[in-house]
């Protein structure tokens, strides 16, 4: 019984330690902090990294889903790969998410 009130009593913990799950989810987790909220970049780094803003992005314009995939997965420039983070699934995830950020600014 004593078990079972510990086990419950670190439920709320827990709950703040969910990893994300939707494309949103996924995309404020790790990537928002570079590429802003809305994919346009961060506005401190754009000076330095113009390739934050991926509603620009001409691999994203032309709709280049694998490439967009493969920097994702692998990595470019700066920017860490996520393939030995995140599932195949949530990688996909995240190029849908990527071209959906892209409709959205109507570029």
């Amino acid at each position: 019984m004593r078990r079972a009130a510990m086990v419950l009593a670190t439920l709320p913990l827990l709950a703040g330690c969910a990893k994300p799950e939707t494309p949103p989810e996924i995309y404020a987790a790790y990537c928002a902090r570079c590429h802003g909220e809305a994919g346009k970049g961060n506005p401190r780094s754009m000076k330095l990294y113009p390739n934050l803003d991926l509603v620009a992005s001409p691999m994203v314009r032309r709709g280049d889903r694998a490439l967009v995939r493969e920097r994702i997965a692998k990595g470019y420039g700066p920017m860490p790969g996520f393939s030995r983070r995140l599932p195949p699934q949530q990688i996909d995830a995240l190029v849908d998410y990527t071209f959906e950020l892209h409709r959205k600014a109507g570029e």
